[in-house]
């Protein structure tokens, strides 16, 4: 049997949420905290997860709230402490479109999550490209957060396949790089061609479709033109 100490909660104040868009179109809202000490850790954001999570807890800007990491990792929001909220206080309204591109957020009906629906969101291209070039997936060395937001905000990259078509020439305008760093970024990103079909399905970050998943589709189908020919019995099949 195993037992486990209750997890440590601290109050502290919501002083904004903020929208995070994921890859997949995903609208988190995150509330910003005052940071507060929480077992050692200094936290200053954490999750609302949706739009019925706020719903329910009713958590609103300029709130006391309480709040713990759960599972002594990851920081959440308990609850709201009603007696200490401002009598100015408004309830959140979860956004009806994208902060990023001003596209129209949508929730399908039977999921908790609302999404962003355009393809080149700049938000979504952004994520997806960190995904893509992660260790795990196609493993672009040089290809950090920072980079990728340069390689975005410039206009040279709107979506993966654009990655293949930096060149030297437009990279080395950049701020920060010089002739080393452009040559290492441009043998990295041709390097990954080599990574295989398991790893670059996994890094397209297809919803649903894990490490394990992807692995999967490659033994079973052996190529990606099979994959997306496949029709969904004969995935569902697999």
């Amino acid at each position: 049997t195993a037992y486990k100490l209750p997890a440590q909660q601290e109050t502290t104040v919501v002083e904004d949420i903020v929208i995070q868009v994921g890859r997949t179109g995903a609208l988190t809202p995150v509330a910003h905290l005052q940071p507060v000490n929480i077992a050692g850790v200094v936290v200053s954001r954490a999750t609302l997860h949706n739009a019925d999570e706020i719903a329910r807890k009713d958590v609103r800007v300029g709130d006391t709230v309480l709040v713990q990491r759960a599972g002594d990792v990851i920081p959440e929001v308990v609850m709201a402490i009603l007696e200490k909220r401002p009598e100015d206080s408004v309830a959140y309204a979860f956004p009806t479109h994208c902060p990023a591109c001003n596209a129209e957020a949508v929730r399908v009906e039977g999921e908790a999550v609302t999404r962003c629906q355009e393809r080149t969101c700049s938000a979504k291209v952004l994520e997806a490209l960190r995904h893509y070039a992660s260790r795990k997936a196609m493993d672009i060395d040089g290809l950090g957060k920072e980079i990728v937001k340069l390689l975005v905000s410039e206009g040279l990259v709107t979506d993966l396949a654009g990655l293949y078509r930096l060149s030297y020439d437009q990279l080395i305008e950049l701020e920060g790089f010089k002739e080393k760093r452009t040559e290492n970024l441009l043998v990295a990103i041709d390097k990954s061609k080599e990574r295989g079909l398991a790893r670059f399905v996994f890094a397209l970050g297809i919803r649903h479709v894990g490490e394990h998943v992807a692995g999967i589709l490659a033994n079973e189908f052996g190529s990606l033109q099979a994959i997306s020919d496949a029709s969904e019995e004969t995935l569902a099949a697999v």
